[in-house]
């Protein structure tokens, strides 16, 4: 199963306990799925239906109608034409049920357009844990999440702008701020950053696959940390090595046109020391002295070197 798919059947795996919370999920399972058709003759009628490509996530809805609504639907399975066709399974609810069922929601008003609205009213979401229900109802039927060893991206695909800015709402509630935009014609509600992804798992219960992506940013962290540490390393090395050849070279250039011999004791030693010990650190070098010599002494003599250096490859005269 792919990573979104383990996260959803976590989160239908808990049927929910209120009944305030059972009305807000199937107010989202009916807008966000499209599950609610028409027919005519005789007036309006409706037909209701929650289709997903879960089988935990048609059980949960079969519970949840079952025991809060006392609605027993029926679960069927729809086959594509082609053998790659993925499986996708229906629960057609009772017509005899749809009415009650769309006023339990609140998403039938008679004054809106066929009788329904694009988003329930505010009393169906007026409590902290029906608005949690809500967004997972409207995730296990319409979201999506990207394997977090590829990024940080999780989704809720909207059958409108209203639905969409419906769940922004919700989402600004718990201080998640998600972004939307239109996609193909939909509206798609998204979040992109670790840390609100993880947030919005844990609000729709999917504990364990907020677990599990946190332990792939920690695993991810650690290596980013240790290729900066390794990166840093390689240029320190890389400096180092090319500062202790151009020393080397202004050496070689005093050795041949001054002789090391005429410079002072203490330059001498140090001129020696570096041709001896070409990869040798300051600190290093400080220390092969008589008497040992600190990082900042001994680039002091380095540069009194690099000068005298430059002053014979000029033809100037040197001071020792």
């Amino acid at each position: 199963m792919s990573f979104a798919s383990n996260a959803r059947a976590e989160m239908a795996r808990e049927l929910c306990v209120e009944p305030c919370c059972a009305r807000a999920e199937l107010a989202a399972a009916l807008l966000a799925s499209g599950g609610v058709s028409y027919r005519f003759g005789g007036g309006l009628h409706y037909r209701l239906s929650v289709t997903t490509g879960e089988a935990a996530v048609v059980r949960h809805y079969f519970q949840l109608l079952k025991r809060h609504f006392g609605v027993s639907a029926q679960i069927r399975t729809l086959r594509g034409g082609s053998l790659r066709a993925s499986t996708r399974y229906q629960l057609a609810i009772p017509d005899e049920a749809a009415g009650m069922l769309l006023e339990a929601s609140g998403v039938y008003d008679a004054d809106a357009p066929f009788g329904l609205l694009a988003v329930p009213p505010e009393r169906i979401v007026d409590y902290t844990c029906c608005k949690k229900s809500f967004l997972k109802s409207a995730f296990m039927l319409a979201g999506g999440i990207v394997n977090p060893e590829r990024g940080y991206h999780l989704e809720f695909a909207a059958p409108g702008e209203e639905f969409a800015d419906f769940v922004i709402k919700i989402l600004n509630y718990f201080e998640i701020h998600a972004k939307k935009t239109c996609r193909k014609s939909k509206y798609v509600v998204y979040l992109k950053s670790g840390d609100g992804v993880s947030d919005a798992l844990t609000l729709m219960g999917a504990t364990q696959a907020m677990l599990a992506m946190q332990d792939v940013r920690v695993r991810k962290d650690v290596s980013n940390h240790l290729n900066r540490q390794l990166n840093c390393d390689n240029s320190n090395i890389n400096r180092a090595m090319e500062t202790g050849l151009k020393q080397i070279e202004d050496i070689r250039c005093i050795e041949s046109e001054l002789g090391l011999d005429k410079l002072p004791g203490p330059l001498r030693e140090l001129a020696e020391l570096r041709l001896n010990n070409a990869e040798a650190s300051l600190s290093n070098l400080g220390e092969l002295l008589t008497p040992p010599l600190g990082k900042s002494g001994v680039n002091a003599r380095l540069r009194r070197l690099h000068d005298i250096a430059d002053k014979l490859r000029c033809g100037e005269e040197v001071e020792l």
